[in-house]
């Protein structure tokens, strides 16, 4: 489960992207800067897979779970955001191991220079290698993918079952697990992609999408998306946007995209009790290493025992 956020500025309003990260209950993410290289390798590892190398990669600041290479969300030194989220639809298969979204995520941050730019990187790439392979962390998960692709100007939705896409253009969108175009700008298969792909595995993902529209239309400034991120339904966790439980918000991300964009996240579980933590691109990570060993210095870990102690629901 996740929730991802995008509104293009109008006037001399600033964009504004935003993600929350749903991941397995206990799987520890962490905040990662990479520099920018001039790559001397040809082969390039991922997660699973080796692919094509490129010379430049641009710096990125990725939020990632440990054990994989790719990342949830993230933004590089162009100010390109990229957030993804998980997809069933009707033809959804456990596909052999290749590039899962998380990775191609983190691929088009690093290769790309416009939200254009990284949206057909990612196509080029997803044609030549499909999508697939585990990404649950104790509890084995396979799914297709949609990401949220946004600089300061523009904003892309790109919608994916195995090899097949579909593209939307937009000032604003958010994009939660399910499927929502149906007239596709660009496309490699039908227009109508939702009406295709649909299925009703996650019908959270359908509410939790029309309902944080709602607030997305008023929404202006920080502490309005930081309101969004933080918000609970009535009705049950699964359907709120700040998830508690077997499924957990792990990492609360917003960036406000100017000149020099304003970066905020948690670094933790539970945005509605977390700080943001206000972070300058390039500077280096100085919250603890997630590991097994080093639990207790943990940010991550002293966030989950406190809101223990507070008995979230």
């Amino acid at each position: 489960m996740c929730d991802t956020f995008g509104k293009i500025g109008s006037k001399n309003r600033f964009s504004i992207f935003a993600k929350n990260s749903d991941r397995q209950y206990d799987e520890p993410q962490v905040m990662v800067f990479i520099d920018a290289k001039e790559n001397k390798n040809k082969k390039l590892k991922t997660t699973y897979i080796e692919i094509e190398n490129v010379k430049h990669t641009h710096a990125i600041l990725i939020s990632k779970p440990v054990w994989i290479w790719g990342a949830e969300m993230g933004i590089n030194d162009c100010g390109v955001c990229i957030g993804n989220e998980a997809i069933k639809s009707k033809t959804s298969k456990k596909n052999k191991e290749s590039l899962i979204g998380m990775d191609l995520v983190r691929l088009g941050l690093e290769r790309s220079s416009s939200a254009k730019e990284a949206l057909d990187q990612i196509i080029k790439l997803l044609e030549k290698y499909g999508q697939g392979g585990n990404c649950g962390y104790k509890k084995k998960s396979y799914y297709d993918n949609s990401f949220l692709i946004m600089d300061r100007n523009e904003l892309f939705v790109l919608e994916t079952i195995g090899k097949k896409y579909a593209v939307k253009s937009k000032k604003m969108y958010n994009i939660s697990n399910c499927l929502s175009i149906k007239k596709a700008d660009a496309y490699n298969d039908v227009k109508n992609f939702k009406k295709k792909y649909e299925s009703k595995s996650w019908d959270s993902g359908e509410y939790r999408s029309k309902m944080s529209f709602i607030k997305l239309l008023f929404a202006k400034n920080k502490d309005d998306f930081l309101k969004i991120l933080c918000s609970h339904s009535k009705i049950g966790n699964k359907y709120s946007i700040c998830m508690h439980g077997e499924c957990e918000t792990t990492n609360s991300m917003i960036v406000i995209l100017k000149n020099r964009p304003e970066i905020y996240f948690t670094g933790c579980p539970n945005p509605c009790k977390s700080e943001y933590k206000k972070y300058v691109f390039g500077d280096p990570i100085i919250y603890p290493i997630v590991d097994e060993q080093h639990q207790n210095n943990c940010e991550f870990w002293k966030s989950k025992r406190y809101c223990n102690e507070k008995r979230i629901d």
